[in-house]
């Protein structure tokens, strides 16, 4: 192949293929906009869920150091909304449920949910609300005082 035949070979793209970047480009561009969105929204998600998860954990942790039954659940829905409260709506929609014998040596366990939105990303499709649940358990101390005794 001759020098002049290489350089008709490797000059600018023809007439017909002018433009093809940019349709391709039009193609592709709505799809990886929609991946991006799929990624920050499964963040969010995971994010939210980490506030839950961790405010379950927390709670169960308080509540096994309180002295009755209903300290406990007043110190753990204060600490469900603290650990809960970064995620907008989720700390006032927050619930907890305790389960098990409130006595030293038994396991308790705190049951915790919040409902938060996420159609508020924009993402065609994603649904209005996320209604999360997160369980931790944890043992109360065998030489805990219960109800005032030590």
């Amino acid at each position: 192949m001759t020098a002049a035949a290489v350089a008709r070979h490797t000059s600018a793209p023809s007439r017909a293929e002018r433009g093809s970047v940019a349709l391709e480009f039009a193609f592709a561009a709505p799809i990886v906009f929609l991946l991006l969105a799929l990624a920050w929204t499964y963040g969010r998600v995971a994010w939210a869920n980490g506030h839950l998860e961790a405010g379950a954990r927390d709670a169960a942790r308080v509540a096994t150091q309180a002295r009755s039954l209903d300290e406990a659940r007043q110190d753990a829905v204060a600490v469900l909304r603290e650990n809960t409260a970064p995620v907008p709506g989720c700390a006032g929609s927050s619930a907890l449920r305790i389960d098990g014998r409130f006595e030293p040596g038994e396991t308790i366990t705190v049951t915790a949910t919040c409902t938060y939105r996420i159609s508020d990303i924009g993402l065609p499709g994603a649904p209005g609300a996320v209604s999360p649940t997160s369980s931790f358990s944890s043992v109360i101390d065998l030489h805990r005082g219960i109800g005032g005794t030590p």
